[in-house]
């Protein structure tokens, strides 16, 4: 199958959208991601002047997904552009040989746009046959994938309680118990109290994670299509610990947590997440990634897959 200019059946089109459509395309997505959305591309833009260019992707003329591309200008010179965890596809996934062609005028657009080069870690799992793919569309593997645990929230809450580790899951149990108040701040009125603690978690374990800046760009921009909720366990009367969730279509992103000392003798982490479980559920959203895992942080990755899902590795960074 040829993917001549003339013979390829896909076409995108850029920047022809207002917010309103592309979030409305963004809800019908399988599996969406935050970085795929209005919201982070408005946050990003004010943290980082980055400009984001919204693509519809089309084929025989019927808009089939979409991508954003965010680029950082340089010196006057467009600067490079990135494109991560996407495209999107509309209704479903594509079969693969369509698909590299879309990855194909994704290639031409930014090879033949001097000055523009773009990195792409697409929304691909990480086998043999997508590095294939990704290599006759004409990109080089330069970086590992992203790396997380997702839970697929179709499950019953008894199914998905019942794939919990055992010692995950006794400790939920225990925090039960413990006379926690889980708070449902779906208005992010305590948003400051979270990022100042995370800012100091951050500084005291030498990890890097959202920015203050950016957590509070996303939640300035963020509508119903995308954006934040935080909830807050308080023992007491006093908050123990925070989780604060990126919403973003059909899908969540657990994208900040802080708990202090008092709060992880409580089990409160544990009893946050069984809870945003629980009301991402009640609320109709399909799958829940927990924001990432590393072997180099090994307690982390601990926690996250003692709450059972399943692993997502993708397939990388390309240029």
């Amino acid at each position: 199958m040829s993917s001549g200019p003339d013979l390829n059946p896909f076409r995108i089109v850029w920047n022809r959208h207002g917010r309103e459509q592309w979030d409305t395309m963004l809800a019908a997505c399988k599996r969406p991601t935050l970085t795929q959305t209005s919201t982070y591309a408005l946050a990003l833009h004010d943290v980082q002047g980055a400009k984001a260019d919204f693509g519809l992707i089309r084929f025989n003329k019927q808009p089939i997904g979409l991508v954003v591309a965010h680029g950082k200008p340089i010196l006057r010179t467009p600067g490079s552009q990135t494109i991560y965890r996407g495209p999107l596809w509309i209704h479903d996934e594509i079969p693969g040989q369509m698909r590299k062609l879309a990855f194909e005028l994704l290639r031409k657009r930014f090879r033949l746009r001097r000055g523009r080069p773009v990195t792409f870690h697409p929304e691909l799992s990480d086998t043999p046959e997508h590095r294939v793919q990704m290599l006759t569309a004409g990109f080089k593997r330069v970086a590992d994938g992203y790396r997380t645990i997702w839970l697929d929230l179709s499950k019953t809450l008894e199914d998905l309680r019942g794939e919990q580790k055992q010692n995950w899951r006794n400790a939920l149990v225990q925090g039960e118990r413990n006379d926690l108040t889980v708070i449902d701040d779906r208005d992010c009125t305590r948003l400051s109290w979270l990022t100042e603690r995370h800012a100091e978690h951050m500084e005291l374990g030498g990890y890097r994670g959202p920015s203050d800046g950016l957590v509070d760009a996303l939640h300035r921009h963020g509508n119903a299509t995308a954006g934040l909720r935080l909830l807050v366990a308080e023992h007491g009367g006093t908050p123990v610990a925070g989780v604060l969730l990126a919403h973003h279509g059909k899908a969540a992103t657990y994208l900040v947590g802080w708990t202090g000392d008092a709060g992880r003798d409580l089990r409160a982490t544990h009893l946050l997440l069984w809870r945003a479980i629980e009301l991402l559920k009640a609320d109709g959203y399909e799958g829940f990634d927990l924001g990432g895992i590393s072997a180099e942080v090994p307690g982390v990755e601990r926690f996250k897959s003692g709450l059972g899902g399943t692993e997502s590795w993708l397939v990388g960074g390309y240029v």
